[in-house]
């Protein structure tokens, strides 16, 4: 099957060199990108090769989209755990090098009122950045969390879409048949969320296990839906209903083994992904006023599941030989999420982004580690230099419940019309369960270089 896979992909991709001048465009990018941990307890990255490919038919009412990336990722640990180079949505752990991905696959018929696409997309429902709560349908891959920007963390759904629209309404309609799940990185992983647990093994030949999650059964009772009315004029605004699994990560505690094996220390971490079902109602809108552009939305989650503190999980204080059975760490609580952004055109080359954000925990116990409110603010400085041939981004992200920070620096030159080259520094702080705080030997320095055509 991957040799066929391999094979169609192949002859697609020479195919549209060949006749893409007649009915398609074809466009593409290779990123080869370098990382320079600066913290001595980090996990080191190899070099990674991402490709990246876009086929779309000439305009007409029947069209068809493909996005296809592959390559190298430098972050997986090596042996790797999946053999598949192809990615499916079957599994939680996808830990895969050399690796292909259908991100977009679907063809689409259109008219003056009605649109309908059929196959693998990626929607974007909501008004905020990084994190928009009415943004449900599509799973995260967190495989390198808060590194990659929030279109490269959606992973692709098989899906049915329909959109109306007549004047100023529109209304849209999303069926996920089949449930997609999430992706985490393995427990050794450069930002793995267990890296906590792995740390107090730091000095031992460890060699760590990964149970996969029980998928939901592949069925139609697993699938998810979503409804989305919308108005445009002086204010944009949107009214959103969603059901399915909720497509944030949690995980189930089950009990940690520590056994001798073959000279090394096996450990299993005793944490799983885990799913649940959830509703969700929301409201988002938007509106211009001169330089300023404002963003707003607002969800109310019906059944959602929290994680609580990892002290309460049982892990031992000492690792030694031997079963844990580790405490239930579970907790299921309605939350209301909202935030606001704001845009400002300084000047004509320079965009200043602010956001704020807030989640509402309605039942919270005493064992979250979240607060009741839980708030980030985000800020992103973007400026142009030499006709855009520079760009800087400064970006800084603050936790105050928890005093969790992040901060990241980028700078790219364009080279040409084809190449271009970035430097991006980032660096975490906090405590070390907060959202920040858990990646802050994730401190980095990354080099990449473009090309694109």
């Amino acid at each position: 099957m991957k040799k066929l896979w391999l094979a169609a992909v192949v002859l697609f991709c020479w195919a549209s060199g060949s006749y893409a001048e007649d009915f398609l465009n074809v466009s593409g990018k290779l990123h080869l990108r370098g990382v320079v941990p600066l913290h001595s307890e980090s996990v080191m990255e190899y070099p990674s090769l991402l490709g990246q490919l876009k086929v779309d038919t000439k305009p007409s009412p029947l069209r068809f989209h493909m996005w296809l990336e592959g390559g190298w990722d430098g972050s997986v640990t090596l042996p790797v755990e999946d053999h598949s180079t192809l990615k499916f949505g079957d599994r939680v752990y996808q830990s895969t090098t050399p690796f292909l991905e259908f991100k977009e696959l679907y063809g689409s018929y259109s008219t003056d009122w009605l649109e309908v696409r059929a196959g693998i997309q990626r929607f974007a429902w909501g008004r905020l950045d990084e994190y928009p709560v009415n943004d449900l349908l599509n799973p995260w891959d967190y495989s390198q969390f808060l590194r990659k920007p929030l279109e490269d963390r959606k992973i692709g759904v098989p899906s049915l879409s329909t959109r109306l629209s007549h004047d100023t309404w529109s209304l849209d309609a999303v069926w996920v048949p089949v449930f997609i799940p999430y992706r985490l990185p393995l427990s050794t992983e450069r930002w793995s969320p267990l890296n906590q647990m792995v740390s107090r093994f730091n000095n031992l030949p460890v060699n760590f296990l990964t149970s996969d999650a029980d998928i939901p059964s592949r069925n139609l009772a697993s699938g998810a839906g979503g409804l989305r009315l919308s108005k445009t004029g002086v204010v944009d605004w949107s009214v959103n209903l969603f059901h399915g699994y909720d497509p944030r990560p949690v995980l189930k505690a089950t009990r940690l083994i520590i056994a001798p094996v073959a000279g090394q220390v096996a450990v299993e971490p005793g944490a799983v992904a885990d799913f649940h079902k959830m509703s969700s109602f929301g409201l988002d809108a938007a509106f211009v006023k001169g330089p300023w552009s404002l963003r707003a939305e607002a969800a109310y989650a019906v059944g959602r599941y929290f994680n609580t503190n990892l002290e309460r999980w049982g892990y031992p204080a000492v690792p030694a030989f031997g079963v844990y059975p580790l405490a239930p760490n579970e907790h299921k609580s309605d939350s209301l999420d909202y935030g606001i952004g704001a845009d400002y055109r300084v000047f004509e080359d320079c965009l200043l982004t602010m956001q704020a954000q807030q989640t509402v925990i309605l039942d919270r116990p005493d064992s979250l580690y979240q607060q009741k409110f839980e708030t980030i603010f985000w800020a992103n400085l973007r400026n142009g230099f030499l006709n855009q041939r520079i760009i800087t981004n400064l970006n800084a992200a603050y936790n105050p419940e928890h005093g969790g920070v992040m901060a990241r620096g980028n700078v790219s030159y364009v080279l040409s019309d084809y190449w271009k080259v970035g430097v991006t520094a980032v660096g975490f702080w906090g405590p070390e369960q907060s959202l920040f705080g858990r990646y802050k030997t994730n401190d980095q320095v990354e080099v990449d270089l473009v090309f694109s055509w």
